[in-house]
C-alpha cells in the first residue's frame, strides 16, 4: 500500500504541476481570471515543484520534458511576473493569440501525459523488511561505504546462505537494484551492496537519507554512459569510476576476512567461504579486472565466482595516441620547426577515440557476463561489447555468455520497472521473450543457476528459464549450456 500511495503522490504532484501552468494559459479566455494578477506567479511555483521532486522520488526521466516546457513557459511569462511583483498593471496577455495558446496548451497536454503514464509501477521506495543498513569507513582512503545487507526471513532449508556482493550501477544505484536483491535473497543469497557519495546517484545513506550528485557530476555519469567506449576523454572518466569501484570491492573482501570488519554484521545463516561478485557498469567491470590481478584466486580462496551485468570493461580498451613531433629544430630549421610543432598541436585539438583492446583482464575464477541482445550485432558488439566479449572468449577459467532476446540495456535491473520510460527507450533489438515483470526474477535466475552451476553444493534454488535465451560458453568450460543455465 505505502508504494501505491507514493506513486499516487507523485501522478498527483504532476498534474498539480501541470495545472499551475494550465491557469495562465487559458486567462485571456476565461474572462473571470482577468483580475487575478497572481496567476502569473503559478509558473514559476510550479518549476519550484519539479525541482522539488528530484530528492523526494529521484531522477524521474519522464519529467524532463515537464522540466523543458516550464522553463520556456516561464521565460515567456517574466513581463507579467515581473509586473505583479512590481505592482504594475499588466494586460497584455489578452494580446496572446489562440494559435499560440493552442500550440502551447497542445505541448502541456502531450508533456503532462508523458509524465503522469510513466510513473513508475514499482514502489520508488527500498524494502525495509529483512534489510540491514550500516556505514563503514574505509580509512586509508577517508571515505564512507553506506551497506545494505539483505536476508531471507525463510527458515534455512538447503544450508547456509552464499554472500553475494553486489555492486549497483552509479546511475539509479541502489534504487534500481532493491528488488533484485530481495529476490537473490530469497533463493539461497545474503546480499551485501553499497553505495557512495560522489559516486552514486544518489547514494542511499544508512538513515535512507539521499545524497544527490553534483550536476558537473551528472554530466561526467552520462559522458562515461553514452561515450566511455567511443571518445577517449570519456573513457579516461570511466576508467576512473571503474578504479573506485575496484578499490571499493578490494576494501570489502579485505573486511570481510578481518575479524573485527563487516562479516561482524552478517548473521550466522551466511556462509563467509562461498563468495560470489556481482556488479553492473563500472562494478562488474571493475570485478573483472579486479579477479583478474594474477594470484588473485589463490589470495581468495572463498570468491566462487562473478558476474558481470551489461559491463563494457572501459580500462580494457585503447586509444588514439597524441601526435608527436618527429624532426628536431636543428635538422628542420626554425620556420619548418615551428609549423610542424603548430600542425601537431592543432592536430592534437582534435578529440581522441577510443581505438581497439589495450589490456584485456582474464578471470582467474568463473565469470558470467549477462548482455543486452544488442551485443548480438557487429555495431554494438565491435565497440560497446567488444572489452567483455574479447574477456569472455579468451578467458582460461569457466565463462559463459548470456544475452535475453528482447533486452536492453537497463532492463537486467529494477529499471523496466521503477524508469519505464528509460527502459522504453533503449530496448533490445530482438523480440522479447520476458515481460517487463519476467525481468526481476528472470535476472535473478540467470544468477542463481550460474552459482549452482560453479558451487554445485551450494544452497540455491534453482529455476527453468526459457530455451531461446541466447547462451554461449567459452572453452573452458566443460558443462552442456542446457545444465550450465537453463536449469534443465
Amino acid at each position: 500500500m505505502m508504494g501505491q500511495q507514493n506513486m499516487w503522490e507523485l501522478r498527483i504532484l504532476e498534474l498539480l504541476i501541470a495545472f499551475f501552468l494550465l491557469l495562465p494559459l487559458i486567462r485571456p479566455f476565461i474572462k473571470g481570471l482577468w483580475t487575478i494578477d497572481g496567476l502569473a506567479v503559478l509558473p514559476i511555483l510550479a518549476l519550484g515543484i519539479i525541482a522539488g521532486l528530484f530528492p523526494a522520488y529521484g531522477i524521474r526521466p519522464e519529467c524532463f520534458p515537464l522540466i523543458v516546457y516550464a522553463i520556456i513557459l516561464n521565460i515567456t511569462n517574466l513581463p507579467a511576473l515581473s509586473a505583479v511583483l512590481g505592482r504594475q498593471k499588466n494586460d497584455n496577455f489578452r494580446d496572446r493569440g489562440s494559435l499560440s495558446t493552442g500550440i502551447f496548451l497542445g505541448l502541456l497536454i502531450a508533456v503532462t501525459t508523458l509524465a503522469v503514464y510513466f510513473v513508475p509501477s514499482l514502489d520508488i521506495d527500498m524494502a525495509s523488511s529483512g534489510v540491514r543498513s550500516a556505514l563503514v569507513r574505509d580509512t586509508n582512503r577517508n571515505i564512507d561505504l553506506f551497506l545494505r545487507i539483505y536476508k531471507t526471513n525463510e527458515p534455512e532449508q538447503f544450508g547456509k546462505n552464499a554472500l553475494l556482493v553486489l555492486i549497483p550501477p552509479a546511475a539509479g544505484s541502489l534504487l534500481t537494484v532493491d528488488r533484485l536483491c530481495g529476490e537473490l535473497s530469497q533463493r539461497g543469497f545474503t546480499v551485501l551492496t553499497y553505495s557512495r557519495k560522489g559516486i552514486d546517484a544518489p547514494a542511499i545513506g544508512d538513515n535512507g537519507t539521499k545524497h544527490l550528485l553534483s550536476p558537473a557530476r551528472n554530466i561526467q555519469l552520462l559522458r562515461i554512459i553514452f561515450h566511455g567506449t567511443t571518445w577517449a576523454a570519456a573513457n579516461n572518466l570511466g576508467r576512473s569510476l571503474e578504479e573506485e569501484r575496484k578499490q571499493d570491492l578490494e576494501f570489502l573482501l579485505s573486511s570481510l576476512k578481518n575479524r573485527d570488519g563487516i562479516g561482524n554484521l552478517l548473521d550466522e545463516n551466511t556462509n563467509r567461504n562461498l563468495v560470489f561478485i556481482a556488479g553492473f557498469g563500472a562494478g562488474g567491470a571493475a570485478a573483472v579486472s579486479l579477479t583478474a590481478v594474477p594470484g588473485f584466486a589463490a589470495r581468495n580462496p572463498t570468491v566462487r565466482g562473478i558476474i558481470g551485468l551489461e559491463s563494457p570493461i572501459l580500462s580494457a580498451l585503447g586509444q588514439e595516441t597524441p601526435k608527436t613531433l618527429d624532426i628536431s629544430r636543428k635538422e628542420a630549421g626554425w620556420l619548418r620547426f615551428l609549423w610542424a610543432n603548430l600542425s601537431v598541436r592543432i592536430a592534437n585539438l582534435k578529440p581522441r577515440r577510443v581505438k581497439g583492446i589495450d589490456q584485456l583482464p582474464l578471470p582467474e575464477v568463473p565469470a558470467l557476463f549477462i548482455l543486452s541482445d544488442r551485443a548480438l550485432y557487429s555495431r554494438d558488439r565491435e565497440r560497446r561489447y567488444m572489452s567483455a566479449l574479447e574477456s569472455f572468449r579468451k578467458g582460461t577459467s569457466p565463462a559463459a555468455l548470456v544475452m535475453v532476446p528482447g533486452a536492453g540495456p537497463l532492463d537486467y535491473s529494477d529499471a523496466p520497472e521503477k524508469y519505464p520510460l528509460l527502459s522504453l527507450l533503449l530496448t533490445g533489438d530482438m523480440a522479447p521473450v520476458w515481460t517487463r515483470a519476467d525481468y526481476l526474477p528472470g535476472t535473478a535466475s540467470l544468477i542463481i543457476n550460474f552459482a549452482a552451476a560453479v558451487e554445485k553444493t551450494g544452497p540455491f534454488k534453482r529455476t527453468i528459464l526459457d530455451r531461446n535465451i541466447y547462451i554461449d560458453t567459452n572453452r573452458a568450460w566443460n558443462m552442456t549450456l542446457t545444465e550450465y543455465i537453463l536449469g534443465l
